[in-house]
């Protein structure tokens, strides 16, 4: 089940001071994205919808809304303020340059209806931080059984059927001074079609390893060795290679497979697994050739090949003439 947004986790997010209707706030939560700039509604004109019980946006007042509000008298004021608190908004942030805060308080209050105030530099950075903390809430998500590591600045996703060798392979890793961001289960979100992983919280910074146990990382490697999220670049999928049977994994050079993971293509490996191969020095190489594609300078190897052949053949050619 989704995790909800309250009013509380916004509140210590951004340091934000209750105003009013301090006791909603572990009740009250956010269920559409965005925050909506009162506008229109200041005017007095509101867009009727079907049903009022339809959920809202927060609403943001600034100084832009300030200049206009206080051109009103006071009881104008506390009327517009009161439209604008709706049992279907969840709550009004105003920030220090908002200049009628005893008025819109003084409302607040009376209705019992969230009122937060921050301190910010900018309204358009602070809108920008809230709409990436919403992400985290409201974007595409899904939970992925696997193990998620960060090597030479990649995200890698690794996944395989269960004792194949995942645990192992990132401990490897970790050793080899790569990141380590999470094991067994990976939430994946979608933001502006980019994809993002994470640990689930209950397995945060933990991996457990067969004949082991339950190992926690920061402990055992330290904190520089933790990644708390990092973008997926890459997913390896690890399976067992059985002698005399065919070996139907592809063989990397400038184009990829790729795996749809919440509607993003990501570029997509399958690598086999048997005894004596170094899997994560495969797996560092692997993301090595990513990074020569992703520069734009990666060859096309097999008319590399091909020219050298053609480049052999004429210089013995020119040697039995």
């Amino acid at each position: 089940m989704p995790e909800k947004l309250t009013l509380k986790k916004i509140c210590d997010q951004f340091g934000m001071e209750v105003l009013a209707g301090d006791d909603k706030l572990e009740t009250k939560t956010v269920n559409v994205y965005g925050l909506n700039r009162a506008g229109l509604e200041l005017t007095g004109f509101f867009v009727p919808v079907p049903n009022s019980n339809n959920a809202r946006r927060m609403l943001l007042l600034s100084s832009k809304e300030a200049a206009y509000i206080q051109q009103l008298d006071e009881a104008t004021r506390a009327e517009r303020y009161e439209k604008l608190m709706l049992d279907s908004v969840p709550g009004i942030i105003v920030t220090q340059k908002f200049s009628d805060l005893v008025t819109i308080t003084r409302v607040a209050k009376a209705k019992n209806f969230p009122l937060l105030k921050v301190e910010t530099e900018s309204t358009s950075e602070l809108t920008q931080k809230v709409l990436d903390y919403f992400d985290n809430f409201f974007a595409p998500q899904l939970e992925e059984h696997g193990s998620l590591v960060n090597i030479y600045g990649q995200g890698v996703l690794i996944i395989g059927k269960s004792g194949i060798g995942k645990s192992e392979m990132v401990i490897e890793l970790i050793k080899n001074n790569h990141l380590f961001v999470g094991d067994d289960r990976i939430i994946i979100t979608n933001k502006s079609s980019v994809l993002y992983g994470r640990s689930h919280p209950i397995l945060k910074n933990l991996i457990e390893v067969r004949g082991i146990g339950i190992m926690d990382m920061s402990k055992t490697n330290g904190y520089q060795a933790i990644m708390d999220t990092t973008t997926i670049d890459l997913v390896v999928e690890l399976f067992s290679f059985e002698q005399n049977k065919l070996d139907d994994s592809e063989r990397l050079d400038a184009h990829y497979q790729t795996k749809d993971i919440l509607g993003v293509e990501v570029p997509f490996i399958r690598i086999p697994v048997s005894s004596g191969r170094n899997i994560s020095t495969i797996v560092e190489a692997a993301v090595g050739q990513l990074k020569l594609v992703k520069s734009g300078n990666a060859e096309d190897i097999v008319q590399v090949m091909d020219d050298r052949i053609n480049q052999e053949q004429g210089n013995e050619g020119r040697e039995n003439n």
